[in-house]
């Protein structure tokens, strides 16, 4: 899966804020390659193993995809205030499609994540 990095901007930046978010922004890889593995009960659960000890889970894809950002962010202990500023990750429509996430008819495939802002 390969994941986008959107620059969304709410909070007024400052020469300090503007180091920092550019401090943040530069841990975020180019890309990340996450396991995914689907239950027999139809949710879905993420490795991301490009980051040791880094999981996640979710009821429905696209939701997946919302918490493996969300725990990339965590894992790089991404202050809340910055969240708007920071890289997504976003599988690519292909990728998906051979994943068969619509729907998912493998139970566990390793995708490789980029970041297209990179």
């Amino acid at each position: 899966m390969v994941y986008n990095k959107n620059k969304k901007h709410k909070m007024k930046k400052s020469n300090v804020n503007i180091k920092e978010i550019n401090r943040l922004r530069s841990l975020f890889p180019s890309q990340i390659l996450v396991r995914v593995h689907r239950s027999d009960a139809g949710d879905f659960c993420a490795e991301v193993t490009t980051f040791p000890g880094c999981f996640t889970e979710a009821d429905t894809f696209s939701e997946l995809i919302e918490m493996i950002n969300d725990a990339v962010r965590t894992y790089f202990e991404i202050p809340r205030k910055y969240f708007s500023f920071m890289p997504e990750y976003l599988p690519p429509i292909k990728m998906a499609q051979d994943f068969n996430a619509f729907p998912v008819i493998e139970k566990t495939k390793e995708l490789k994540f980029q970041n297209v802002n990179a």
